[in-house]
C-alpha cells in the first residue's frame, strides 16, 4: 500500500474515532442534563443518580471499545496482521500505549501503530477531562440537596 494512502487512511480513522468518542460524550452529557432538569423539578432518588452515572460510564467504555475494534479491523483489512486475535491484542496494547513489542508491524505499517497510540492518548485525555467535569457537576448536584 502506498505510504501516502496509508497515512491518509490512518488519519481518517483517527478522525472517525474522535467523532465517535465526542458523539458518545455529548449523548451522555445530554442524559445527565435531562437528569439535572428532572432533579430541579422533583426529588431524584439515589437509584436514579446511580443510573445516570452508570449510563455515562457505560458510554465512555463503549467508545473506547469501539475504537479498539476499529483499529483492529483496519489492521486486518490492510493486511498488517493476519490473525484477528493478534490485531485486537496489538490495538489494545498500542491504544493504551503499553506497547509490549511482542507483536510488531512491518516497516510499511509502523505509522499505523504510532497513530493508534496517539488515538489512545487523545481518547484517554478526553475521557479524563470529561469525567472530571462530569463529577464536578454531579457533586454540585448532590450538594444542592
Amino acid at each position: 500500500m502506498d505510504t501516502f494512502v496509508l497515512i491518509v487512511n490512518v488519519s481518517l480513522l483517527l478522525v472517525i474515532c474522535k467523532f465517535i468518542q465526542v458523539a458518545m460524550k455529548v449523548y451522555a452529557a445530554g442524559k445527565f442534563q435531562e437528569h439535572e432538569r428532572k432533579k430541579n423539578t422533583e426529588s431524584a432518588s439515589s437509584t436514579s443518580m446511580f443510573s445516570i452515572v452508570s449510563i455515562v460510564v457505560f458510554f465512555l467504555l463503549l467508545s473506547h471499545t469501539i475504537h479498539l475494534y476499529l483499529w483492529a479491523i483496519a489492521l486486518l483489512v490492510m493486511g498488517a496482521l493476519a490473525a484477528s486475535e493478534d490485531a485486537i491484542y496489538f490495538a489494545l496494547a498500542t491504544y493504551t500505549t503499553a506497547g509490549y513489542g511482542d507483536i510488531v508491524l512491518g516497516p510499511e505499517y509502523r505509522i499505523f501503530g504510532a497513530m493508534a497510540a496517539v488515538n489512545g492518548v487523545l481518547a484517554f485525555g478526553l475521557t479524563t477531562a470529561f469525567l472530571v467535569a462530569f463529577f464536578r457537576r454531579y457533586s454540585a448536584l448532590l450538594s444542592d440537596d
